[in-house]
C-alpha cells in the first residue's frame, strides 16, 4: 500500500503534464536598437532613469523603450542635463503588436546578458507596471 501512493502521485503528475500542462518559454525583447531607430529620450533625475524610445520599424511609432540607471547628473555650460549611466539598461519595454500592451523586462544584473533579462513580475493584483509607464 505504501509503494502505490508514490506511483499514483507520479502517474497523476505525469497525466497533468501530458494533458494540460505545457512548457511556456518567456518571450524576450529584441536587442536594443542603434541610434537610427531612436525617436526620443528623456532624463528623469527624480526617478534616476535615462529613458530612450525607439521605433523598430523606423516609422516614428514608439514600440520599444530602454531605461538606464543614472549614476551622475550635472549641467553643462548651456544648462543642459548631462548624465553618466550604467552601460546596459535596467528596464526594457516592448510593444510587439503595437497595440499599447507593453511587456516590461528587467535585467537585475545590469550586465546586458540576455540570460539575465526576465519579464518584470508585478507583485500586486493588477498589472499596472506592465503597461506603458510614460
Amino acid at each position: 500500500m505504501k509503494a502505490t501512493i508514490p506511483i499514483q502521485a507520479f502517474v497523476i503528475g505525469l497525466a497533468l503534464v501530458l494533458l494540460g500542462g505545457k512548457m511556456v518559454k518567456a518571450e524576450m525583447p529584441p536587442p536594443e536598437p542603434d541610434e537610427t531607430y531612436l525617436v526620443d529620450e528623456d532624463i528623469n533625475i527624480v526617478t534616476g532613469l535615462y529613458t530612450r524610445e525607439y521605433s523598430l520599424r523606423q516609422d516614428g511609432v514608439v514600440d520599444y523603450k530602454a531605461a538606464r540607471q543614472i549614476l551622475i547628473s550635472e549641467y553643462n555650460e548651456h544648462w543642459n542635463s548631462v548624465v553618466e549611466t550604467k552601460e546596459w539598461p535596467l528596464f526594457y519595454w516592448h510593444d510587439a503588436k503595437r497595440d499599447g500592451h507593453w511587456v516590461m523586462y528587467v535585467d537585475r544584473q545590469v550586465e546586458g546578458c540576455a540570460c539575465d533579462i526576465v519579464p518584470y513580475e508585478v507583485k500586486t493584483e493588477d498589472a499596472i507596471a506592465q503597461n506603458d509607464p510614460f
